[in-house]
């Protein structure tokens, strides 16, 4: 059976000439289709979300972390002065549509910003520095 491209929980699946046989011929069977949740991606229609970490520093100053999609992964630009939660959207990188498997719904990727546990002291010297410079600008 042939599962078409978009599918979702739901979704009716006929396989002609496969059911019951009725007077002289076989009916058609039905098979609706149970999609299983996938750890990477949660999906609202077409459209996925999945979740990158990026350290710090990134978030700060921008640059380019990789992220997973339904197909090959690709590098996102993260602007600088990100923000925790904060939404990117990549066009048509989503679940095909149904009925037109050419078009895509959109992948947004929702960014976690990974805060430094452990500080060696030149790093927290030098963070103490940025927070006073920050501080003054305030």
């Amino acid at each position: 059976v042939k599962i078409p491209p978009g599918a979702r929980t739901g979704t009716k699946v006929r396989v002609s000439g496969q059911g019951e046989s009725g007077l002289d011929q076989p009916g058609d069977l039905y098979i609706i289709i149970r999609v299983e949740p996938n750890s990477n991606f949660k999906r609202k229609g077409n459209n996925l979300t999945t979740d990158v970490h990026v350290d710090l520093f990134t978030a700060v100053l921008g640059g380019e972390v990789r992220v997973p999609t339904m197909g090959q992964s690709i590098l996102l630009s993260i602007p600088p002065g990100s923000q925790p939660g904060q939404k990117f959207r990549v066009r048509d990188r989503g679940m095909p549509n149904l009925r037109n498997p050419s078009q895509h719904g959109d992948l947004y990727v929702r960014l976690n910003i990974d805060i430094p546990r452990k500080l060696s002291s030149k790093e927290r010297g030098l963070f103490e520095q940025l927070a006073k410079l920050h501080r003054k600008h305030d």
